[in-house]
């Protein structure tokens, strides 16, 4: 049975590639942002989206987690998809001549040591890399530069001014594949939470102990401010261990009194390096 999978971007993009890759029978489908990507998945018009949710440089993607918090989709897999980026321009531009490069934020961050080198250069973030890259053929200006995929590269017909200006050599994005559908797509072996802690000395702590205890093991641990709530936080976590919801359920009733907002994004099967 064939599926339509959404991704935030056009093709050429980074969430695209992981698209092709993870469903290299389906059809896949572009979205400009984030959450229209997530909202085609909610309203039932594709079966899976992918989302970043995490760069192995520039750390978490936030965005994903805030869409995660208030639609009701489930993650069901991971992706991790080697991330190369590339200095492109028109193609006549020179890299002496540029005076402005545009870019995602979490691409720009991985490139800060390469870009740190250049004087005078504005650095302007942009929603999407392949969406960067196009507008450049739109502007028309040889001075503007964008970070984006040798694949967008070639699509739109650009000129790369410097390979490869990513900072860690082992750059990497992990992508969380959503559904409507809380079934995973392979046998699970790890899970996320999200949860926030009541007001009380030690309340983080006890959360963390009755995973433990359950003999889940936490494999990372975020925290980020709730909207609209100064200095109160959320935390997401994911533990790796035996995911039959049986186990997994006694381990989060365990760590409910110790919570205001405890809830399971999915349980979904480990990417592979």
């Amino acid at each position: 049975m064939s599926h339509l999978i959404a991704y935030p971007g056009l093709a050429g993009s980074f969430s695209y590639g992981a698209a092709r890759h993870q469903f290299p029978d389906d059809e896949v489908r572009g979205y400009e942002t984030f959450e229209e990507a997530a909202r085609a998945v909610a309203d039932g018009e594709c079966t899976y989206g992918l989302l970043p949710i995490e760069n192995s440089s520039a750390g978490a993607v936030l965005t994903t987690y805030a869409i995660l918090e208030k639609m009701q989709l489930h993650i069901v897999g991971e992706a991790l998809e080697p991330v190369r980026h590339q200095l492109v321009g028109l193609p006549k531009a020179e890299l002496s001549r540029i005076r402005s490069i545009t870019s995602h934020p979490q691409a720009i961050a991985q490139c800060d040591e390469f870009l740190s080198t250049l004087k005078g250069v504005q650095l302007i973030p942009g929603v999407n890399t392949a969406i960067c890259a196009r507008q450049l053929l739109e502007d028309a200006d040889e001075t503007r530069a964008a970070i984006a995929s040798r694949e967008a590269a070639e699509f739109f017909g650009l000129k790369i001014l410097k390979e490869d200006i990513h900072t860690s050599k082992v750059n990497t994005t992990r992508f969380f594949i959503l559904s409507k559908d809380p079934q995973p797509l392979y046998s699970p072996n790890k899970a996320t939470v999200v949860f926030r802690v009541n007001n009380v000395v030690g309340a983080l702590v006890q959360v963390l102990i009755s995973f433990a205890i359950s003999g889940l093991n936490m494999t990372r641990i975020e925290s980020r401010p709730v909207k609209d709530e100064p200095f109160l936080y959320f935390f997401s976590a994911d533990f790796e261990g035996e995911m039959d919801m049986n186990h997994l359920d006694r381990a989060m009733e365990s760590a409910r009194p110790f919570t205001s907002d405890l809830r399971l994004l999915g349980t979904y099967r480990k990417a592979q390096t």
